[in-house]
């Protein structure tokens, strides 16, 4: 593969409150990692893609007042923070060190938006498409989208996590109709808004001349998909074409505010396009986040794994050397599986245990005597009323003399119990 200097991006991004908003509560980013480049509002940022990799972003800020254009520049500032911290990564860290920004840029703005009453309910949507080689990664919240202009085809290559897309896919409702769907503003997810959101994040293989737009619903919601394509294959210039594209909202009555992100990729680390190469929506996922802390894991036991915890599994955990004295063979099974599954020396038995599990089996044993004897009490007729020599020569005394030993200790059962006691031996 070609190395990341071999493609050459060319890249504007523009946003415009349009003709119903008071306030702009848009934000976009473009930033080159390597360079720490950023484009002017004047001109395109033209840069070859490096080691640390390029970023654009698109958020959409909701709240009312200025709320909404906090919780965006938020998002910006806290993504494109702990992307461009991380230094050199390969895709796959790229990938998963960007959906943990988002997480992230989520908590500080749910925490902000919590603890302080004029920005309580704020949020915004998040469209960032970040690359390191020549697969775009794209994580999304909301419904600020990416497009694909590729071979004269624009497709869409993220969905909209919105009511008005899950009637779509349910085939409720066609694309035209979604347009004049009352309910076209609810969406699903966006960052500041819920304790914890699920990024969605998806790749793109680029080709040699891929034009990638990010997009604000201002743009995809009063313009079509074939409007937004025709100006696109009409204008070569990527300042112009966000121009047009924001003019052309407008056209429409500008009822939000516009966000625009337009770059061109090209250069000779990029395959040439086929027909083959059609761009759809391609779910990606890079795996756990490895700076995550392991979970711990629990403690070798033959138990069946329950939701509950059982007395005697509190004991172990509590008392290890008593579990050994009431359980052990299966303590003693499990070690030896332990061992032979993953070769690692069963753990070492303390040597108070033989000592604990002998006093244990004498007192099982006392209390089993005892209870013998409670138990034959009630067989041997009581023959007191027939004079004091057979008395003074039974053996078995009343319950009230029975002296206690240290062997046979004192036991105490009530009458209507010994039956049962009895059976327990």
């Amino acid at each position: 593969m070609e190395s990341p200097s071999e493609i050459k991006i060319t890249v504007y991004g523009k946003t415009d409150v349009g003709l119903m908003r008071e306030h702009n509560e848009d934000n976009f980013l473009v930033v080159d990692f390597a360079s720490g480049q950023r484009p002017s509002p004047e001109a395109p940022l033209d840069f070859s893609l490096g080691e640390k990799g390029a970023l654009f972003l698109v958020c959409d800020g909701m709240g009312g007042a200025a709320a909404g254009e906090v919780a965006s520049t938020m998002a910006v500032e806290s993504i494109s923070s702990a992307v461009s911290d991380a230094g050199p990564l390969s895709r796959e860290r790229f990938a998963r060190r960007l959906r943990r920004a988002i997480e992230d840029a989520n908590d500080s703005i749910y925490s902000q938006s919590r603890d302080n009453q004029s920005e309580r309910g704020m949020g915004t949507t998040c469209t960032a498409v970040g690359l390191v080689d020549a697969t775009l990664l794209v994580g999304q919240i909301g419904d600020s989208r990416c497009y694909v202009l590729r071979g004269g085809r624009l497709s869409q290559t993220t969905k909209d996590q919105s009511l008005a897309w899950q009637l779509i896919e349910a085939g409720a409702m066609t694309l035209e109709e979604a347009k004049g769907f009352e309910h076209a503003n609810i969406i699903l997810q966006a960052l500041g808004v819920q304790e914890k959101v699920e990024v969605v994040l998806s790749q793109i293989s680029l080709r040699r001349g891929d034009l990638v737009l990010v997009c604000s619903d201002g743009l995809h919601g009063p313009v079509s998909d074939d409007d937004i394509k025709r100006i696109l294959l009409e204008e070569p210039d990527v300042r112009k074409a966000c121009d047009r594209l924001i003019a052309c909202a407008n056209e429409h009555e500008g009822p939000d505010n516009i966000t625009v992100v337009l770059a061109r990729f090209d250069g000779p680390g990029l395959p040439e396009p086929g027909a083959e190469n059609e761009v759809t929506f391609l779910a990606h996922d890079p795996g756990p986040d490895p700076e995550d802390p392991e979970p711990e894991k629990p403690p070798l036991s033959t138990e069946a794994v329950t939701g509950e915890t059982s007395p005697a599994k509190e004991l172990r955990n509590t008392s290890p050397e008593i579990a050994v004295a009431t359980e052990p063979a299966a303590e003693t099974s499990s070690a030896a599986s332990s061992a032979a599954t993953t070769s690692s020396p069963a753990p070492p038995i303390s040597e108070a245990r033989p000592l604990l599990a002998f006093v244990l089996v004498t007192l099982l044993a006392a209390l089993a005597g005892a209870l013998f004897l409670v138990s034959q009490r009630g067989r041997i007729p009581d023959r007191s009323f027939e004079g004091p020599s057979l008395a003074s020569h039974s053996r078995v005394a009343p319950p009230s003399s029975v002296s206690p030993s240290p062997l046979h200790p004192q036991i105490l059962v009530a009458p209507d119990q010994s039956a049962d006691a009895g059976g327990q031996r």
